[in-house]
């Protein structure tokens, strides 16, 4: 957590993990695609949503799954159950809300995954840029951006294309491209035993490609949604014992 951030960052707290391994990159679509041929996973390609400025069809055309070129993207318009499913698959889970945060801040408790400096620019992650303004506009959207600069990807890019943005550890992407679902329910004080857990609601870290707010690429931020959500912007990874 972070006295720096939102409440539900607060209070900071020290907290123990053992030892786990934790995936290099997020789990990319034609991984998930070979979970679903094995009939362990489901094929999910559209989001379930009611957006506010465009319908349920213009977002789930940025769904990755069954889209030419987009095999080394990563997968999303995945929920939580069934990103849990391909982990199983592949005899790992997600990971918990305490080592991903680890995972992303070290031990010293960084500010980004690649350090407390720099801010987030197009050379560290993939987030919105001038890119992703420009894509938005030829749609009818005005956007904000969250940095001067071309990232590369108007959408999602593939994984592990922003290596000085990775982690002193070497894990990529836990900044930007999609956020990350994490096996945990929500706790709006990220201390269950002092606010109670929201079942209904799971954890999501990292934040996504079209994000505008520099806060949101700090590795303390966190958000929660339903855990059958489904959106162009949510993706994950699995960590192992």
């Amino acid at each position: 957590g972070s006295n720096d951030g939102e409440d539900d960052e607060k209070p900071p707290l020290r907290r123990e993990v053992k030892t786990f391994y934790m995936d290099r990159t997020e789990v990319k679509v034609e991984d998930y695609r070979a979970c679903v041929k094995a009939g362990k996973c489901k094929d999910q390609r559209t989001i379930n949503y009611t957006p506010v400025d465009k319908d349920e069809g213009f977002w789930s055309q940025l769904c990755n799954l069954g889209k030419a070129g987009r095999d080394e993207h990563p997968m999303n318009c995945v929920d939580w159950e069934q990103a849990g499913a391909y982990c199983a698959y592949v005899h790992k889970r997600l990971p918990t809300e305490k080592e991903w945060e680890y995972a992303a801040r070290g031990a010293a408790g960084r500010k980004y995954p690649w350090g407390n400096e720099p801010g987030p620019g197009p050379t560290l992650l993939n987030a919105c840029g001038d890119e992703c303004v420009a894509w938005a506009k030829g749609k009818g959207l005005d956007w904000k951006q969250m940095y001067k600069g071309d990232d590369g990807w108007a959408n999602t890019a593939p994984v592990g294309q922003y290596p000085a943005g990775r982690t002193p550890e070497g894990l990529l992407d836990m900044a930007g491209n999609v956020w990350e679902w994490v096996q945990d329910a929500y706790a709006s004080c990220y201390d269950a035993s002092r606010c109670g857990l929201e079942q209904m609601r799971r954890v999501l870290r990292g934040a996504s490609w079209l994000l505008d707010d520099p806060r949101s690429a700090r590795a303390a931020n966190r958000v929660r949604y339903a855990a059958g959500y489904r959106s162009d912007g949510v993706g994950f990874r699995c960590a192992q014992d």
